[in-house]
């Protein structure tokens, strides 16, 4: 990747920009807690980052024809995945466990952005580089990124539902690419998730992993991005 080059950075939002709070694995930690079942946050955060791994999967499947899940098979299959990986080794019925779980809601969860996030944003507002964002989400994302005052930063705010294109397709990086006005090439996506590596090389074009867990690529992962940062405000030392 030619960082010289670059003339638009597309993110994108979820785990990236913004972060719900409290966390997918505290959610489930409390719920876990009203059933008196045995289980440790850390294991939990562990799980939810296989039920990452499923989610992107299962999204590349329907992109291929895979018939779509309902929204009530989706989130039993994710939380049989996260127990499964969580309580790994253990003799619990981790079907029982998903079916008792149903009756048992956990804190509401709001997304909110980091000073980090304020931080790099400023920072590239004061560059010539144009802004954008590219996300799986629902067609309320322009309304919160207001909400969360981050919406002034950005050229474009393309959500998934509103568009009717999701990723991995690249077409969804294509209409950005169209609205920032520059080349595959000239633009790099920040992402924070594998799913996003594979996403960004389907068009093809650079991608920066926002890897703060300082994880390892899943087995038999192939596809890399073009740099690694930890923290998101190394971004600036790249691209300014």
């Amino acid at each position: 990747m030619d960082v010289t080059r670059i003339k638009l950075v597309i993110f994108d939002v979820g785990q990236t920009l913004l972060f719900l709070t409290p966390s997918s694995e505290e959610v489930l930690f409390d719920r876990c807690q009203q059933l008196a079942i045995d289980v440790a946050l850390e294991d939990l955060k562990r799980g939810c980052k296989a039920g990452e791994l499923w989610v992107a999967q299962t999204i590349m499947e329907e992109q291929r024809g895979a018939p779509r899940m309902s929204d009530e098979t989706f989130d039993m299959k994710w939380e049989s995945i996260v127990l499964e990986e969580a309580l790994k080794g253990r003799k619990e019925n981790i079907d029982d466990l998903v079916k008792k779980l149903q009756d048992v809601r956990g804190p509401t969860q709001n997304w909110r952005a980091t000073p980090e996030t304020y931080q790099v944003l400023d920072g590239l507002q004061g560059t010539d580089l144009s802004l954008g964002i590219v996300s799986n989400f629902p067609k309320t994302l322009p309304d919160l990124c207001r909400k969360v005052e981050i919406a002034d930063y950005f050229d474009f705010i393309i959500a998934s539902e509103e568009v009717g294109i999701s990723k991995p397709d690249p077409k969804i990086f294509h209409l950005a690419l169209q609205r920032g006005k520059v080349k595959a090439k000239e633009a790099v996506y920040v992402g924070d998730h594998p799913f996003d590596i594979l996403c960004a090389k389907k068009v093809p074009m650079p991608i920066i992993w926002f890897n703060k867990d300082n994880d390892s690529l899943p087995d038999g992962f192939t596809t890399y991005p073009d740099l690694q940062i930890n923290v998101l405000s190394e971004l600036l030392e790249i691209i300014t």
